[in-house]
This record gives C-alpha cells, sequence and structure tokens, in this order.
C-alpha cells in the first residue's frame, strides 16, 4: 500500500508500513503462535486489499481558523496533517477535503492543547459502507459553538442531509487524552447510523463501538457466525454486547439471546435493530458486569458465552459469572492477545482452548483481532 504521508515521514501511524502485506500478517500469526503454544491457529482470512476499508476516522484538528490543520496525533502528542488516509473508505476521505471550508463557515475555532484554548478538538466521521452515508460528530471544549453548528444543519441541503444523517456534538471540557466527554447533543433527528454486516442491518450511534475495518468486520462476524452454527449454541449470552454485533450478526440461529452491556446508548441500538429486523429471540440489557449476578439473570441457563471486551480484558465481575454459569462454550473476540492469554489462563482450570481464528483488523500495525474458541473440559470427549 502507497501512502504519500508515510513517504515523506508525516505520520506514522502505519508502522509495519515498510513491509508486504503477507510479511507483516506473517509477524502477527507467529506472535499468537508464540503466545498460545500447542494452540490451534487459522490462517489470516485473505483480504483483496488493505486500502479503503477503515470507516471511523477520528481526526484531530488544530491550526487556526482560517488554516485548520487535521490529521492524527504522534508519539510527541503534536497534530500531523493527514487528511487523505489510503486506509480510510473512500467516502470519509471526501467528505473530509470540504472539512476545513465547513470549519470556517461555522467559525469553529480550533483547539490548542498547549494554551487550552479554541474550540473544535475533534472530528469523528463513521462511514455506512452499505448505506453509503456518514455520522459526523464535532468533539468540542465547550457549548461555544453549540448553535452555530446547529444553524450548520438547518443550512444543509436535503442532498447533503441524506449524505450525512446523523450528525453530533460531544462535549469534552478536560485537558485529557480521552477524545469524548460524557454528554452527547444530537443535531440531527435521527441519531443511529444502519450498517450493514451479512444479512442484519445494525444501528450505530456517535459514542458506539464500532469494529474500524469494514471488510475485517464482516470476516469476523462470519466466522463467529460459523462458530455458533458448529458448537450448536441456542440459548446466548452476549457481554460486552455493545449495539449487538456478534449475536444479532452471527447469532441468528440461536434460540434464545441475552446481550448485556454498561452502555445506555448501545442498549438502545441494539433494541432498536431487534425492532427493525424484526428479531423475536433477542433481548438487550443496561448493567454492569461487574455487578451482575447469576441470581439476576433470572435462573436462565446459557450454553454458549460470547465476549467482546475493551484491550484491558474481562473484569473480575465477569469472569466470576461465566465460572458460575458453566457454558458449555465460551466466544471470545480480544484486540489483545496479551489480555486474551491472561484472562484463558484464569478459566484453563474449566475451559480448554480449542481454536484461535485471527482477523486484520488493523492493517500494517502491530495490532489485529483475534476470535477463541473455549470448550468446557467436561464437554471435551
Amino acid at each position: 500500500m502507497y501512502c504519500s504521508f508515510h513517504q515523506q515521514e508525516i505520520c506514522r501511524s502505519c508502522s509495519q508500513l515498510h513491509l508486504e502485506y503477507t510479511q507483516t500478517l506473517q509477524i502477527k500469526r507467529d506472535k499468537l503462535c508464540e503466545l498460545f503454544a500447542g494452540v490451534s491457529v487459522d490462517d489470516f482470512p485473505k483480504k483483496e486489499t488493505a486500502e479503503g476499508n477503515r470507516i471511523r476516522a477520528r481526526l484531530a484538528v488544530t491550526g487556526t481558523l482560517e488554516e485548520p490543520v487535521i490529521g492524527f496525533f504522534d508519539d510527541r502528542q503534536k497534530v500531523v496533517p493527514v487528511t487523505q488516509c489510503p486506509l480510510h473508505y473512500p467516502l470519509i476521505n471526501t467528505w473530509v477535503r470540504g472539512l476545513p471550508e465547513l470549519i470556517r463557515a461555522a467559525r469553529l475555532t480550533p483547539y490548542d492543547v498547549s494554551t487550552d484554548r479554541g474550540e473544535l478538538k475533534f472530528v469523528v466521521l463513521t462511514c455506512s459502507p452499505s448505506s453509503q452515508q456518514l455520522m459526523v460528530q464535532f468533539v468540542l471544549r465547550s457549548r461555544e459553538a453549540v448553535d452555530r453548528i446547529r444553524s450548520l444543519w438547518r443550512r444543509m441541503s436535503e442532498t447533503e442531509k441524506s449524505l450525512v444523517p446523523v450528525m453530533s456534538i460531544n462535549l469534552q471540557p478536560a485537558k485529557s487524552s480521552v477524545i469524548m466527554g460524557m454528554e452527547e447533543l444530537s443535531v440531527s433527528d435521527q441519531t443511529f447510523l444502519p450498517i450493514r454486516f451479512g444479512e442484519r442491518e445494525l444501528l450505530y450511534g456517535p459514542q458506539s463501538f464500532l469494529q474500524t475495518n469494514y471488510e475485517a468486520a464482516v470476516s469476523l462476524y462470519s466466522a463467529a457466525g460459523q462458530i455458533l452454527q458448529s458448537i450448536r449454541a441456542e440459548n446466548v449470552l452476549d457481554l460486552y454486547c455493545g449495539v449487538g454485533a456478534f449475536s444479532l450478526s452471527a447469532g441468528a440461529g440461536a434460540v434464545s439471546i441475552l446481550g448485556i452491556d454498561v452502555s445506555a446508548d448501545a442498549i438502545a441500538c441494539a433494541n432498536e435493530a431487534v425492532r427493525r429486523n424484526k428479531i423475536d429471540n433477542a433481548e438487550y440489557q443496561c448493567r454492569s458486569l461487574e455487578c451482575t449476578t447469576v441470581g439476576q439473570l433470572n435462573g436462565q441457563c446459557f450454553d454458549t458465552v460470547i465476549c467482546n471486551p475493551p484491550r484491558r480484558g474481562l473484569d473480575a465481575g465477569s469472569i466470576s459469572l461465566m465460572k458460575a454459569l458453566k457454558p458449555r462454550h465460551i466466544m471470545y473476540s480480544s484486540c489483545n492477545a496479551t489480555t486474551l492469554h491472561r484472562d484463558w489462563k484464569l478459566l484453563a482450570d474449566d475451559y480448554e482452548m480449542q481454536a484461535l481464528q485471527p482477523i486484520d483488523m488493523f492493517p500494517f500495525t502491530h495490532h489485529f483481532e483475534v476470535l477463541a474458541v473455549l470448550k468446557r473440559r467436561t464437554e471435551i470427549v
């Protein structure tokens, strides 16, 4: 993959771009085999290209109102100007070309981290390849520019609104490395962006977790569906379910699905997707996994648990819950093989790791996704 920003040493986000793509996959697979010695590790699914598949871009904004600088933070916390990333879905790059003019039109003064002044910190773009639409989120330091963004939305034509049906404002007053704050303000009437993975259309809000590489996500959910079918999953508990991506896209053959997540916004997306897809076997609940016990699940029995925790891995409450439920299988999707290995060791007295399927969710970096299948030892013949 050619990137002029990498060639000019402007951006170094893709730390393995100097290597052939097949070499990067081999490095990742070797790491997985070393960490999980003796466990069957499948090959990465074949893909045509790494280019044009990233469907979410978190773009930092600095500079001046007349000359905004749009790009990514480097390891020195300096914004490097990258407006046309070859990994981004083409619709994102197209929209970014007009972003400086939009910033000037709405008088969104770029944020200066050194002085903690200015308003616009980030612009987060999420693309739906299935509908060819965008969700745009402005991350602001304060409410100072809120009315001007609302005015911008009102002035947009119907054609422009059909391309960007979802627009929101996130308020992040803290001088922090955390991109988003807690308060989200809707600008558009529509608050969900539909994205189709396989047969099911999922819904995403501005703060919803999203597998950012579309082709890799399709492969991930397809592999998950094949696994759930092969293990004959019937009663499924989906922990860290988010918008229900795994259970809704891969669990079509299940008798019942219960999803749990701490994010109220994500659960709202999941339950609205259930309604729109006319699904009658799935329910999603907002609750903390740290506090969820077997008793709170009304005595339900689950033969399969799906979990997709953040990079830090499973929390203690989730580990305890799985040990108490004793499901026949656990399907664990992880973006951090090290914490996956740690969590497996905590479950190893009861569960054997049967297979690992790596997915190249983050091309030309050392990061990758891995889908693990654990089987309860009493079930192993």
